[in-house]
């Protein structure tokens, strides 16, 4: 036993090796969560570099860690997007040799406050530990012209998702659309284990990478406690009716926005691209205006839908019910039913699936198509109803005179 223990010891000095200051074994790959923490340069933010020390006293890991980032060791910083609350920059972090440098990374300039950046940066550091399905945070810095703070965040190969359907979609099999769906769904599953409502969840905040899809943007996240705040933001189309007529967040309004992203891996198009986003579409959805998804797509598939999109919060499925389901259409055994996964090899033979209209061209969308994160305010709604169910494509885009029933 005790050969065993100094074989494992001997192991982890070898892949870790021995902290410079403490004399003892890393705690991590280069790594000692004794030593290591506040010994790199300060951000001069008294309330970051306290978050970043509470952090890293917390980790063990180097790979695991928060840290401040001298804004000179990001080379080829270029502007990539722009959202309603924030700018996006890519960049190569060049760090000494033996660290993660040397890699593309994001680089996300909030609009906001401190504090609210303080806490976007709390929420996800908390939801992406031990998760892979949220971007990798790796640290902060500043830009010393500006003095504006950057998060430094993973980057994403493939863009945000709705772009990757815009390019993959025709060539898109629903064993990569469950896949992605089951990425997104045990993510936001994961955050709402730790308490938190996204509030913001649409195509633009999932990220594709080469095997995983990742959420992103927790900037409007907040605790599940009641929110007296009545204010709207996010991206109209994904907005839970609910919210819409001045209702608190919930985690019933994620689940909504996800019904929504469901309808997009049907039809490979932006919800509403046709109409402008503004008070009538607000008014048509909380009387039970739907997006159509399209011919071909499996029933055992629309009905999740009817149930994320019912009007009724309390009618809605959790995330831990919709990973669930979307797990055994994903990996089904022989003591399964195996209905549901025909109806999935049945709609990629089929041709109906293969002439649907692919996505709007940027030059067709409606000019009042909004699909950025914003703040809005609407008067007199409805109560939220629903109305007879989702509706079906055709190969025009037209709408099918047969429905799918809630």
């Amino acid at each position: 036993m005790e050969n065993e223990r100094l074989k494992e010891l001997e192991e982890h000095i070898d892949s870790c090796g021995i902290c410079n200051y403490c004399g003892r074994p890393n705690t991590g790959r280069s790594w000692c969560n004794k030593c290591s923490p506040g010994r790199r340069e300060s951000s001069v933010n008294n309330e970051i570099d306290k978050f970043l020390l509470e952090v890293q006293y917390k980790t063990k890991n180097y790979d695991d860690n928060l840290e401040w980032i001298p804004y000179n060791k990001f080379k080829n910083i270029k502007k990539i997007g722009e959202g309603g609350f924030a700018k996006i920059y890519s960049a190569i972090w060049s760090d000494e040799p033996g660290s993660r440098g040397h890699v593309k990374v994001a680089l996300k300039k909030l609009k906001s406050p401190t504090e609210a950046f303080i806490n976007e940066m709390k929420i996800h550091n908390e939801c992406s530990y031990a998760n892979s399905y949220i971007t990798q945070f790796y640290g902060i810095t500043k830009d010393p012209e500006t003095e504006e703070f950057f998060m430094v965040l993973e980057y994403a190969t493939n863009g945000n998702l709705r772009k990757y359907l815009e390019i993959n979609f025709p060539t898109l099999e629903w064993y990569k659309r469950l896949e992605i769906l089951h990425n997104v769904i045990d993510n936001l599953n994961y955050i709402h284990n730790k308490k938190y409502i996204h509030k913001d969840l649409h195509s633009g905040n999932i990220l594709h990478f080469d095997y995983y899809a990742k959420i992103t943007d927790l900037g409007l996240a907040q605790s599940s406690k009641p929110d007296l705040n009545s204010n709207v933001s996010g991206v109209l189309p994904y907005i839970a009716p609910e919210v819409l007529d001045e209702k608190p967040y919930t985690y019933a309004s994620d689940i909504y926005s996800f019904g929504i992203i469901m309808v997009e891996m049907s039809t490979g198009k932006p919800p509403y691209g046709n109409v402008p986003h503004d008070e009538k579409l607000a008014l048509a959805i909380c009387n039970g205006l739907r997006p159509r998804v399209s011919r071909g797509t499996p029933k055992c598939y629309i009905d999740l839908v009817n149930q994320c999109l019912d009007a009724s919060p309390g009618k809605r499925p959790s995330s831990k019910e919709i990973l669930k389901v979307i797990r055994n259409w994903r990996f089904h055994d022989e003591h399964e039913k195996l209905s549901s996964n025909k109806e999935f090899i049945n709609a990629d033979n089929s041709d109906a699936d293969k002439i649907i209209p692919r996505g709007f061209p940027s030059d067709t969308l409606h000019p009042g198509a909004i699909y950025t994160s914003r703040l809005m305010s609407f008067s007199n709604l409805p109560k939220p109803r629903n109305s007879r169910g989702i509706q079906i494509e055709d190969p025009e885009g037209k709408k099918k005179k047969k429905k799918i029933y809630l």
